[in-house]
């Protein structure tokens, strides 16, 4: 087969990085293609109904901004707290359809498996042969139907939303969770919106201590006192005067108000949410005569099982490292981010703490492969967009310093070779 062009880039990912990354490498004349397993902005739209922490000023990346003020774009109110559906509609969406990015970003088309064009992960990452061998990606559309695409370049920004922890204690599923996963919930659900009727009148169990959780169950308090019968048992492993300190310094003032009214849910100052601190989950069960769980937990030292409804574990998320198993990348034993950022960000418990990363904390033992974004923090959650487009702006300023594209002009044709 023809080896494609050197200056192919390859995006995994149609959010907010990815996109970025797209109209930056378009700046350097790379011939960029962006592939997404839904719609553009998948992950935003799947909170949509959540309002972010920051305002739209941080959620912006000057490349993408660039090009839509370009285009005759009008950026929204930047002191504005935009909710995700919000980023994706007015931002993402009219980003992706760009005459420049549209025939490059490719939905429905989800990246399987990324590899090297006839080598393998184990063969020497210090031949230089390795890097004159193009990445290899296995792409599946929305019918099933797989094909490979070839680039010199990936970026990797997939973000963690698509895989969510699991609720039991250790990090593992829980007796039975894995069984009855697909009918609980393990994202940000919109309770007094869309899926109302689910929580209406009954009883949900919320499992987690981040600001997820917090969203859920501040929710939940909210329907409480619109429905009656409305109730919540909300267990987390920190006791309850562990969870969202206070902090005079607050700098969002959003994630503060949240936080303020989580902290009181936890201290039982609604009748509606009980909170149980210190507890684990040990296992699931389903009646099928009653439709309710059965939750076996520890709680202390001492077991006690709960009855409910419906379930929603908000325990964070992790990276799907599967998608490079075939790739030479050093992965943090506790993040399962890339090593070298890992180590660089190890102890910041604040997103807007974490010290700012240049493209060699970000680089991999495999050639120019890179994972940026959300993903690029593995299991740690305290990441920003605005973080997420200083990453991008280092690796291009990399890529732009390779002698191999350092005078490559223009974007070639879309090209996806067979």
């Amino acid at each position: 087969m023809p080896l494609p062009a050197r200056n192919t880039l390859a995006v995994i990912g149609a959010g907010p990085i990815g996109l970025e990354a797209a109209a930056r490498a378009l700046d350097l004349g790379l011939d960029v293609h962006v592939f997404e397993r839904g719609e553009v902005g998948a992950h935003p739209i799947a909170w949509g109904h959540v309002g972010m922490f920051t305002p739209w000023r941080m959620n912006l990346g000057p490349a993408s901004s660039a090009r839509l003020q370009a285009s005759g774009w009008v950026p929204p109110g930047l002191e504005g707290l935009p909710t995700g559906a919000e980023l994706a509609e007015r931002y993402l969406e009219p980003l992706a359809g760009l005459p420049e990015l549209k025939p490059r970003v490719h939905t429905h088309a989800q990246v399987v498996h990324v590899g090297r064009l006839a080598g393998l992960k184990g063969d020497s990452a210090r031949d230089p042969a390795r890097r004159q061998r193009p990445f290899r990606l296995l792409v599946r559309d929305a019918g099933g139907r797989e094909n490979f695409v070839h680039a010199f370049r990936v970026i990797d920004a997939s973000g963690v939303y698509g895989r969510p922890n699991w609720a039991g204690d250790g990090g593992i599923p829980a007796r039975q969770e894995l069984h009855l996963a697909p009918q609980l919930s393990y994202h940000l659900e919109d309770v007094l919106g869309g899926r109302r009727d689910r929580y209406a009148g009954k009883r949900t169990l919320v499992v987690g201590a981040g600001a997820s959780a917090a969203t859920t169950a501040v929710a939940l308090a909210r329907l409480a006192d619109e429905t009656p019968g409305t109730t919540a048992l909300w267990v987390t492993r920190r006791s309850a005067e562990r969870l969202f300190p206070p902090n005079s310094d607050e700098p969002l003032p959003a994630r503060a108000a949240l936080y303020v009214a989580a902290r009181a849910l936890a201290e039982g100052r609604h009748s509606a949410i009980v909170h149980l601190g210190g507890t684990r989950i040990e296992g699931m069960g389903f009646n099928s005569a009653t439709h309710r769980y059965r939750i076996t937990l520890t709680v202390g030292e001492q077991p006690r099982l709960e009855e409910v409804d419906q379930v929603i574990v908000n325990t964070g998320y992790r990276p799907d490292s599967s998608l490079h198993d075939e790739l030479q990348v050093h992965e943090s034993y506790s993040t399962s981010g890339p090593m070298k950022l890992a180590a660089a960000i190890e102890g910041a418990r604040d997103c807007l703490a974490v010290p700012a990363c240049g493209a060699e904390a970000l680089a991999n033992p495999e050639p120019d492969f890179w994972i940026l974004g959300h993903k690029s923090y593995g299991r740690n959650p305290h990441f920003l967009l605005q973080t997420g487009y200083r990453q991008v702006a280092d690796v291009m300023e990399a890529i732009a310093g390779d002698a191999g594209i350092a005078n490559t002009s223009g974007a070639a044709a879309p090209e996806a070779r067979t």
